[in-house]
């Protein structure tokens, strides 16, 4: 955590005028910290507490929402006078983080402190939170339902939330190329429904791609041939083996949610989430389904690729 930097009372025209965390001191102790988009005019509206202060500390952030969550850490760690005396317990606002593999986000005036929810706060203004907490949601997408709804909500589509429900998506299909630099290349798709293979349903492709290896240009290959026939009915969830690189070329082509899956690590990207989720870290349940789907896709790839090759060996 960044350290604090201290100024005389009396120096408050040489705080930055940037995003921060602000506090003042007396004695050593802390009477108030408080979170600003402009560190030297917000100070200044504090009249009272320039007048008790001896000190002014601050640190810097590069955003708002980096201080919002600078300000709790800091304010449950050092308790300061008047952020806790100002107002009834009740009053106060408290950010709940839930401890599951998609964390729900949501806002509560009494956090349960024997509970395996972590929560930040006090927070004074529950309207500033929710804005604070609105812009946060940009740049980390966050779950906020209770209870998993049977598809994708508003938020998933606006890229703020990892739509974990979709794990429960009726039909999923899963994607997998075969291939040995090149020659004989096949695809294959494969099909679930409520979390059971679809045999009828499983259908391979002869990549047509011609020229040097390309992985990515055969995954374009299969998905755009799969996508071309409406009359296999849509899937609710698509899977790609691959990692980045192949969840974006994907999502790129269809409106269809996406998942990647990588191999090497059993790492899981998804189009709304930063960092790759690891597999193990799902329920049980999920992590079977993943890497059920996976093995399955992979296998079908691979007998047909073996059957070209035969075919052509005899040929």
């Amino acid at each position: 955590m960044k350290k604090f930097k201290s100024l005389a009372i009396s120096k408050i025209s040489k705080m930055p005028q940037t995003p921060g965390i602000y506090a003042f001191k007396k004695n050593g102790k802390f009477l108030y910290i408080g979170k600003a988009a402009n560190l030297r005019q917000r100070v200044k509206q504090h009249a009272g507490l320039i007048k008790m202060a001896k000190h002014l500390c601050f640190i810097e952030s590069k955003t708002d929402s980096e201080a919002l969550l600078l300000e709790a850490k800091l304010i449950k760690k050092y308790q300061p006078k008047y952020n806790v005396s100002w107002k009834d317990d009740k009053n106060y606002f408290y950010v709940g983080i839930t401890k599951e593999s998609f964390p729900r986000v949501f806002i509560t005036h009494q956090p349960k402190k024997r509970s395996s929810t972590q929560y930040l706060g006090p927070f004074i203004s529950g309207r500033k939170l929710k804005k604070e907490l609105n812009e946060l949601r940009k740049l980390y997408p966050y779950r906020t339902c209770k209870s998993l709804p049977k598809k994708p909500c508003l938020w998933y589509y606006l890229n703020q939330c990892p739509a974990p429900c979709l794990f429960r998506a009726k039909r999923i299909e899963a994607y997998d190329i075969a291939n040995i630099q090149g020659k004989e290349a096949t695809g294959s798709m494969v099909t679930f429904f409520n979390g059971k293979p679809e045999k009828k349903l499983y259908r391979r492709f002869k990549i047509k791609l011609s020229g040097k290896p390309n992985d990515l240009a055969m995954l374009k290959e299969i998905i755009w041939r799969r996508l071309k026939h409406k009359e296999w009915l849509y899937p609710d969830l698509m899977i790609i083996d691959g990692g980045k690189a192949q969840l974006n070329l994907a999502a790129s082509l269809t409106e269809i949610p996406v998942m990647a899956i990588a191999k090497k690590n059993n790492e899981l990207y998804m189009k709304n989430v930063k960092n790759p989720i690891e597999l193990k870290t799902l329920p049980r349940e999920t992590f079977n389904l993943v890497l059920h789907m996976r093995d399955e896709a992979h296998r079908f790839a691979r007998a047909y690729h073996h059957h070209l090759r035969k075919r052509h060996l005899f040929d």
